[in-house]
């Protein structure tokens, strides 16, 4: 049986509104034998979405007083090797790959790649907290039975941030960050949550390093800002990262099986490992805590989980055509592109349907891909130069100047409006 065959018996089961089952309307990644099982092929409707969502928290993150970076992709075996990824992650990492005697990986992870950065230059308590943002490509081994369309991948790119501080600054950060998540969440209309403090294992120290006082310690920080926060939240243990506890955010999909979709944790033993220091009040060297953060996670899990939210009628500003334009005949395309022309030039993702198919065929394509704004462009329109204007959700039409409709569409995309 081929791959596509595979794909095509798996999806027959699926649920109308499993993510994987309204890719096949919308199309908005592809997967493909040759590349390989869980590396999405991200397709122009697919980018779209990723692209405003990247905008979203490079704003947050530029307010809240982040630094972006950029690192690459692999790394030398021995690099892994001292993070801890290897003795702790390998089995979730790609294999080596050796090239002039020298082992190199696939990144699993950004955050000893950040650790570096913070390590480039000599650092003051001034300079404190640091916090490094990237939008970061990594690769993860998952079991192809694990593999879930873009729920869980091999191929994945995260908001990542780093953020190096003292100790009296940490509760503050992590306090901030979950500000920063909720901020996000409300903007995209997201309130059914779980919050988890993800702890360790001390019965699996092949997971976990051996430092009872530091787990505790670092477990009592993440639980007293979510006390603090008035925030409830479930403890699980096992779920910590191999360098500290989390809380993470759990949602579910379709299904009703959780997955993790944000998270921000707390890192003592990085610094250790990486011999990172900065120079406090009185002169002398101190490591630095790490809070590690991605507060939309990653594009794929999350993009999954807002096609299924919203059934693929995706809200105006995330929306990959937000208009689409219908002139009824050859004689009003003219006139149709100048509309398309001046909503373009306003950034506002448009498009003319000059299919040679009836009107009422359009409009009913482009409802069933659940376009926000439909505009039918007849005599009358071009006559009077106004739009008779169908918005998603409501059965009246209206008659609007383009000017007008322009005016309508900033307003709602800047709002970044549900």
């Amino acid at each position: 049986m081929s791959f596509e065959e595979k794909n095509v018996k798996a999806e027959l089961r699926l649920q109308a509104d499993d993510h994987r089952e309204l890719n096949k309307k919308h199309q908005y990644y592809h997967f493909d034998e040759q590349v390989g099982p869980g590396l999405p092929l991200w397709l122009p409707n697919g980018v779209v979405i990723r692209d405003e969502l990247e905008r979203l928290m490079r704003e947050l993150e530029f307010l809240g007083g982040y630094q972006r970076v950029m690192s690459p992709h692999i790394a030398k075996e021995e690099f892994y090797q001292r993070s801890g990824h290897l003795p702790y992650y390998e089995e979730s990492m790609f294999p080596a790959m050796e090239l002039e005697n020298v082992n190199y990986r696939l990144r699993p992870m950004c955050c000893p790649h950040h650790h570096k950065i913070f390590s480039s230059s000599l650092r003051s308590y001034r300079e404190l907290p640091l916090r490094f943002a990237e939008y970061g490509q990594v690769y993860r081994y998952e079991l192809s039975g694990a593999l879930s369309g873009l729920m869980r991948v091999r191929g994945l790119c995260q908001n990542d941030a780093h953020i190096y501080c003292g100790i009296a600054q940490v509760k503050n950060e992590i306090r901030a960050v979950i500000e920063m998540y909720q901020h996000a969440y409300r903007i995209l209309g997201i309130a059914d949550f779980r919050l988890r403090l993800s702890k360790w294992d001390p019965n699996n120290l092949a997971k976990y390093a051996d430092k009872l006082k530091e787990w505790e310690w670092a477990e009592g920080i993440l639980r007293e800002v979510l006390v603090e926060m008035n925030l409830p939240f479930d403890e699980e243990s096992g779920e910590a990262a191999f360098y500290g506890p989390k809380i993470d955010v759990q949602l579910k999909n379709i299904y009703g099986k959780e997955e993790s979709a944000s998270s921000v944790q707390l890192d003592f033993m990085s610094a250790e490992r990486f011999d990172l220091n900065f120079i406090n009040e009185r002169g002398e060297k101190e490591r630095p805590l790490i809070v590690h953060r991605a507060p939309l996670g990653s594009h794929e899990r999350f993009v999954a989980f807002l096609i299924e939210k919203f059934r693929g009628a995706m809200p105006l500003w995330l929306a990959p055509v937000q208009v689409q334009i219908v002139p009824i005949a050859d004689r009003h395309h003219q006139y149709a592109k100048h509309v398309e022309s001046m909503l373009h030039n306003s950034f506002v993702k448009v498009s003319v349907d000059q299919r040679v198919e009836s009107l009422s065929r359009k409009i009913k394509d482009a409802k069933e891909l659940q376009i926000p704004y439909v505009i039918v462009i007849g005599d009358q329109e071009v006559s009077s130069q106004s739009l008779s204007v169908q918005q998603r959700g409501r059965r009246e039409r209206r008659q609007l100047s383009a000017q007008e409709l322009q005016s309508e569409l900033s307003g709602k995309i800047a709002a970044r409006s549900l």
